[in-house]
């Protein structure tokens, strides 16, 4: 008969999750892993092979959990300007909460771990990706709509918005108060109040 587990499974990989996103993949040991989850080396191994599996569950449970949200958003087939300024809106807010000061897991591990391997790396670049989309998706729904004037350049400026999104965790796990990433948010938006027609 096996022995039951006596540990919570999503218990100790939202544990597991928000140790990662503090230290980062490589300044993570095993030893932190089992301390922080309570459950034994091999319990781990058992349940997901080895450190780079935990990660793998581990980012998932992040793109589930703390990005998901920012994904619905922009993820929506009818998303536009509105959807923008509430992306950015949640980002702000985020950035008063305490987790926020860890800035975002999946850009930290696209810095951090410099994409040492293909899983990890498809895995990373797709929530990447799908934020990417639907900032482009957004912004060209609004043109479609008449919410931006004709000829604006939609991809300039998904761009522009999509480093200015990879750029705000960086700029809170690095220490810069909220008013400064505020700041920054509102002159982001700016420019699509500038070109948003009367």
């Amino acid at each position: 008969m096996a022995r039951p587990k006596e540990y919570c499974l999503s218990e100790a990989l939202d544990r597991a999750m928000r140790v990662f996103w503090a230290k980062g993949y490589f300044g993570t040991s095993v030893e932190d892993l089992v301390a922080a989850t309570g459950v034994s080396r091999y319990g781990l191994y058992g349940e997901f092979g080895d450190k780079n599996g935990l990660f793998l569950a581990a980012l998932q449970r992040y793109r589930t959990d703390i990005a998901g949200p920012l994904l619905d958003i922009v993820g929506q087939p009818d998303a536009s300007l509105g959807a923008l300024r509430a992306l950015f809106a949640m980002l702000a807010e985020f950035a008063r909460q305490p987790g926020g000061k860890l800035g975002c897991l999946v850009f930290n591990s696209v810095n951090e771990v410099g994409l040492h391997d293909e899983a990890t790396a498809g895995k990373i670049l797709e929530i990447r990706e799908q934020l990417s989309q639907g900032i482009l998706r957004a912004l060209t729904n609004a043109a479609a709509k008449g919410e931006l004037p004709i000829g604006f350049d939609v991809r300039r400026e998904a761009d522009f918005l999509f480093g200015i999104l990879h750029a705000l965790p960086a700029m809170n796990r690095a220490g810069v108060g909220t008013r400064a990433i505020e700041h920054v948010i509102a002159v982001a938006l700016s420019t699509l109040e500038a070109q948003t027609p009367t």
